[in-house]
């Protein structure tokens, strides 16, 4: 494969502001490819804007959509067959049923973009949660998790694995005996025989204790360089956006404290 570079922006989760600002840092790392990782819409309150700024992105860059959880509750929700409603947090259904409501009208989430459950680019596994089936979604986000993931990706011939869902960043190389290392950053490395690197790119809508972020990934060859930018946010303007709304105190309240970690 020639020299690729890749930008992979997951989890937006309704935070318009954070996206504007995702979106620049990510374009002006000029990549071939923008990769959506995944939960566009819930927990943030402009779900309209957010739609508004994934149509515009794609209009000038080759994007790849991967559908997440919450991407799949819209879908269902479009198809009246809500079946999630039992799984999830009080909080959760709220914000869900509230996004709906904001984009009702708008073409169907399923049937905006091309989504997919997975892609695959290269030695490279992108997936929304993990390399298992569709709907299984399992975190792949702590050290007992990695080596079963590493192995599966190894079973597929695959040397990086690209996966979001937990908002937690990190870059991880894993060995055959299923030992992990921190991956350098921003610097060429390569990938040892019997390796996979794992990847997170956190979120870019909802931090969950690392802040928000999102991924660049360059190949050339055998070599890979990686760096997780952070995203600056203005949080007393998101806490005003969420409490503007007409969501529950308590829903509020919860949202407003996973942007505050």
């Amino acid at each position: 494969m020639s020299r690729l570079k890749i930008a992979v922006l997951s989890d937006i989760h309704g935070n318009a502001t954070a996206y504007a600002t995702a979106i620049q840092k990510a374009e002006a790392f000029a990549p071939d490819v923008v990769v959506m990782l995944g939960d566009l819409l819930t927990y943030g309150v402009r779900p309209r804007q957010v739609l508004e700024l994934t149509d515009q992105l794609m209009a000038r860059q080759n994007c790849v959509f991967i559908r997440g959880n919450h991407d799949q509750f819209y879908f269902d929700l479009d198809k009246g067959t809500p079946s999630f409603y039992d799984n999830i947090a009080g909080f959760v259904l709220e914000s869900v049923e509230w996004t709906h409501g904001e984009v009702r009208g708008d073409p169907p989430l399923a049937d905006r973009y091309p989504w997919a459950d997975r892609h695959s680019m290269g030695p490279i596994l992108f997936s929304h949660a993990n390399p298992y089936d569709y709907g299984d979604w399992s975190y792949v986000s702590k050290p007992d998790q990695w080596a079963p993931a590493a192995a599966v990706l190894r079973q597929m011939g695959k040397t990086v694995g690209v996966f979001g869902h937990s908002h937690r960043a990190f870059a991880v190389m894993i060995d055959e005996a299923g030992r992990p290392t921190p991956a350098d950053q921003r610097k060429w490395i390569r990938i040892p025989k019997g390796s996979v690197l794992l990847l997170n790119p956190g979120a870019v809508g909802q931090g969950r204790g690392t802040g928000l972020s999102y991924l660049t990934l360059e190949l050339d060859g055998d070599r890979v360089r990686i760096d997780i930018p952070s995203i600056s946010f203005d949080l007393e303007q998101i806490r005003a956006d969420i409490q503007a709304t007409d969501l529950s105190q308590g829903t509020k309240e919860r949202l407003i404290s996973f942007m505050e970690k």
